[in-house]
């Protein structure tokens, strides 16, 4: 009885090692597989994805698959804002030219010659707006905060100063939440406060832009865990369809294309809310209101 016993022992642990040796190489090869294939990558190729004739890498191989699609993602990403951006350069520099080249054609009155050079300088003026907002977004993908304690209230009254001298005919009213006057100092946050200031500039300059009279109301308030800024005007607000777009680089909207401006206000600003880790809310009432929460901690 024992010797059954111990055989039947020795033949099941020769079985388990069998099975567990069988099981080692099986992965090994599938490893070895999935292996020479992402050796054989092609990092040019964006497409490509990856194949397991195993089921236990299958897991490990959805994972890759997810990773490839994500940078393909992000590639074609690049690639759209590329070409819109040099769309976006291109439409300037052909008028500049243009101008230039008509000019040139015969002989002209001095008159004619000042009206072209503020034509070409008014195009110049929007090529570098439109360049600096382009090289912030860049800076802004890949930029990391260090935050320090702002004071709100001195990021609206500053960026206020930035519009009025750069579009004197705007006006900005303030209103600011009862609730202020009982904290023991102004209302702060954690953040960059050059950036803040840009992200109120932007909303503050979209609020004035689309309003009838150039008119923005600038909202300062809280509730318990953030800071929380609201921009509304009295312009003709957001097609509902045209919502989920609004923060796209270079996205016109319907009612934007009768205004002057290359769409990347309100990317830099979605960017500079993200970096803080707040949530930027848009509602048209009609009329728009941008509402940005701040985590105060």
């Amino acid at each position: 009885m024992v010797w059954y016993l111990l055989l039947g022992f020795v033949m099941g642990a020769a079985l388990l090692g069998g099975a567990g040796w069988w099981q080692r190489r099986r992965s090994r090869s599938a490893l070895a597989h999935l292996t020479r294939q992402l050796e054989a990558l092609d990092l040019d190729d964006y497409q490509q994805r990856l194949v397991t004739p195993a089921a236990d890498t299958a897991p490990l191989v959805r994972q890759l698959n997810q990773l490839l699609a994500r940078r393909q993602a992000a590639f074609e990403d690049q690639r759209r804002f590329v070409v819109q951006a040099a769309h976006k350069l291109r439409t300037p520099l052909t008028s500049i030219r243009g101008q230039l080249e008509v000019t040139l054609i015969k002989p002209r009155s001095v008159a004619h010659h000042e009206e072209t050079c503020r034509s070409v300088l008014q195009d110049i003026a929007r090529l570098n707006l439109l360049s600096a907002d382009l090289l912030t977004l860049a800076h802004l993908r890949a930029a990391r905060l260090t935050p320090h304690p702002i004071a709100l209230d001195d990021v609206l009254y500053q960026a206020s100063a930035r519009l009025k001298a750069r579009r004197p005919g705007y006006q900005v009213h303030f209103e600011f939440d009862p609730q202020l006057a009982e904290l023991p100092g102004p209302l702060t946050v954690p953040g960059d406060a050059e950036l803040l200031e840009q992200m109120c500039l932007h909303l503050l300059e979209n609020g004035c832009k689309f309003s009838p009279h150039n008119q923005v109301r600038a909202t300062l308030g809280l509730d318990t865990h953030h800071a929380i800024l609201r921009f509304a005007d009295d312009g003709p607000g957001v097609v509902p369809a045209e919502l989920p777009r609004i923060f796209e680089p270079f996205f016109m909207g319907a009612n934007a294309h009768l205004y002057c401006g290359h769409g990347l206000g309100l990317a830099l600003v979605q960017r500079v809310v993200q970096l803080h880790r707040g949530i930027i809310e848009v509602m048209s009432e009609p009329g728009s209101a941008f509402v940005v929460r701040l985590p105060l901690q």
